[in-house]
């Protein structure tokens, strides 16, 4: 949080960025802040998410908006976006490390009766911290070391609990990072892994609405739903159990590694 006395210069030398970069961070077209304002100092790999209170066309009507979001004690920055060779003024309301809190933002901004607002996310998808990329040994270090675990060509099914198999990814054999990783909540601990959604409305918190969503076939003839996200080359399934409420697995896939 921006402290009374700081500016971009004195936050770059203490963060270790410049001032550049925390412009890029945060949708910063000038160098003015103004304390209370939350702003990324740091450089995420995994991704943030940005809350867009309103995009418009025209500058001022950004600046009204923003000014009616810093009435009501909402940091508020003015950020531009070219689409298709146009130029909007969006005006951002925050940005999170954690979707969970951009969500809660998001519903802060709506309260105040800006209905428009969405949140934009960039970076990369993940499943507890975990991508297609990391080393295989990772999963072992953010999930512990499993039960069992079984090798079959280049595909690894990880047991954490008895009746069933917890994780299975497919391991790139070249420098043994993983290519597809598949997580089944069934099998694991939601007290030991309490940021994996095991049902619907978790995942729906942490990852927004889906950009695809379709009926598909499970268990023989059962219906359960499956939610799609694509961001970059990634690819996450959600795959919902027939009570409609249950995570029966996520599966995220590096496009490119197919």
């Amino acid at each position: 949080m921006v402290k009374k006395g700081d500016t971009l210069y004195s936050l770059s030398k203490k963060h270790h960025l410049s001032v550049t970069q925390i412009k890029e961070l945060n949708d910063l077209t000038g160098t003015t802040i103004y304390p209370g304002q939350r702003l990324i100092l740091f450089e995420d790999k995994a991704g943030y998410h940005k809350i867009i209170a309103g995009s418009f066309s025209k500058i001022e009507n950004a600046e009204k908006r923003a000014a009616l979001l810093k009435k009501k004690e909402i940091p508020a920055a003015i950020s531009t976006a070219v689409i298709d060779g146009k130029t909007y003024y969006r005006v951002q309301a925050g940005a999170f490390k954690d979707r969970r809190n951009a969500v809660n933002g998001l519903e802060a901004v709506k309260k105040e009766g800006i209905k428009d607002a969405f949140i934009l996310s960039s970076g990369e998808l993940q499943i507890f911290g975990l991508k297609p990329g990391d080393a295989y040994d990772d999963i072992i270090s953010r999930m512990g070391k499993p039960k069992k675990t079984e090798t079959q060509l280049n595909i690894k099914t990880l047991y954490y609990q008895a009746d069933g198999a917890g994780v299975r990814a497919t391991i790139n054999m070249k420098d043994g990072t993983i290519g597809t990783l598949a997580v089944y909540p069934e099998y694991l601990s939601p007290r030991m892994l309490p940021a994996l959604p095991f049902t619907k409305a978790e995942a729906v918190k942490m990852y927004g609405n889906a950009n695809k969503t379709k009926t598909v076939t499970c268990y023989e003839s059962a219906k359960c739903e499956e939610l799609t996200y694509e961001l970059d080359h990634f690819e996450l399934k959600v795959r919902i159990d027939r009570d409609q409420t249950t995570v029966q697995f996520l599966e995220i896939t590096d496009l490119t590694y197919r």
